[in-house]
């Protein structure tokens, strides 16, 4: 009878083994390759996912820098697992497609909350600002179709071309890229502005910040939320509302209110399906992304720690996505940092 016990003992013992890797140590999960899209609010949910996933599941995380494009590609071949925060309506027809071939899965919305435009001006650049003693530049600018006058144009003139205006645009691989230079065509503004994309998002807001603060004209491509978008005074100039059959044939109206999407591999769900079970219920509204960039921007904080700051001091938000127990070793570790 002993040495039936025993035989049982050692053949549980060696089922143990087989599924540990040996005696003692835990499963080794998989790495999950996260995007870091060259964005504020982007790259701090990415960093936020990163320590929720390694603290409270376990998982090691890698993140994956880079632009729109060719991380969304990635996430069809299996490069990335999760892309967190696309914005759908600006890059429909590559995830209609993917979608359609099976590459990828949708895992949630983030909000749709948002903005965007291609013709934004200081508000001080039409009404004044007399606390600045900011005379009106430009009181009879209202819509894009007032800016082919001779005195707009001279305004927000090109100083590597005098002969037209320039509009400040997005970092190349932005959708943007494609639809304000459109958009300019379309409203009869080529011959009269030409189009600069900047290297990144900071160089973008570093443009309109500089501008800002010396009282200049500034012209150019923005999007919300961002935490210059909170911080100036901000006019959007008029364009014909929004118009599917329009924007489809040649982008001559106004941006669409976009979803912000999280979606992954088609592989991810069984390589940890618990942390799918999280960003299925991960949402953001633009007012609380705003809150962080804001953070990120009096602090001179990076994008690692303003996730840091929001899993300590937003404990109701966050703690809504994950179990209790998975919450509990986040905020265990989160106090460490």
């Amino acid at each position: 009878m002993r040495k039936v016990l025993l035989a049982l003992l050692v053949g549980i013992i060696s089922i143990s083994l087989v599924l540990t890797g040996c005696a003692g140590e835990p499963e080794v999960k998989p790495t999950i390759k996260l995007s870091e899209l060259n964005w504020g609010s982007a790259q701090f949910q990415s960093e936020m996912a990163k320590i929720i996933i390694e603290e409270g599941y376990g998982y090691p995380v890698e993140l994956i820098p880079g632009e729109t494009i060719p991380l969304f590609q990635g996430l069809r071949t299996g490069d990335v697992d999760v892309f967190l925060e696309g914005w759908l309506q600006n890059q429909q027809e590559a995830y209609d497609t993917a979608m359609e071939a099976g590459d990828i899965v949708l895992l949630s919305f983030i909000n749709n909350d948002n903005w965007q435009s291609g013709f934004v001006v200081p508000t001080y650049v039409i009404e004044g600002d007399t606390e600045r003693g900011i005379e009106p530049m430009a009181p009879n600018l209202k819509s894009v179709f007032d800016l082919d006058q001779p005195e707009h144009k001279e305004l927000f003139k090109n100083p590597e071309n005098p002969t037209k205006g320039l509009i400040m645009n997005g970092p190349p691989g932005w959708e943007c890229e494609i639809v304000t230079v459109e958009q300019v065509i379309t409203y009869g503004l080529d011959d009269h502005y030409d189009v600069l994309n900047t290297g990144s998002s900071a160089g973008l807001f570093a443009s309109l910040k500089g501008a800002y603060d010396k009282g200049e004209p500034w012209l150019g491509y923005l999007w919300g939320p961002t935490w210059i978008a909170g911080a100036l005074d901000l006019t959007l100039l008029e364009e014909p509302a929004y118009d599917e059959e329009v924007w489809n044939e040649n982008y001559g109206c106004g941006w669409p209110s976009v979803d912000l999407f999280i979606a992954a591999h088609k592989d991810f769900p069984d390589k940890a399906p618990d942390v799918v079970e999280m960003f299925e219920k991960w949402e953001m509204d633009s007012p609380t992304l705003e809150e962080v960039l804001a953070y990120m921007n009096d602090t001179g904080g990076e994008p690692i720690d303003a996730a840091i700051w929001f899993l300590k001091e937003r404990e109701e938000l966050w703690t809504k996505f994950v179990p209790a127990d998975v919450a509990q070793k986040v905020k265990d570790a989160v106090a460490e940092m």
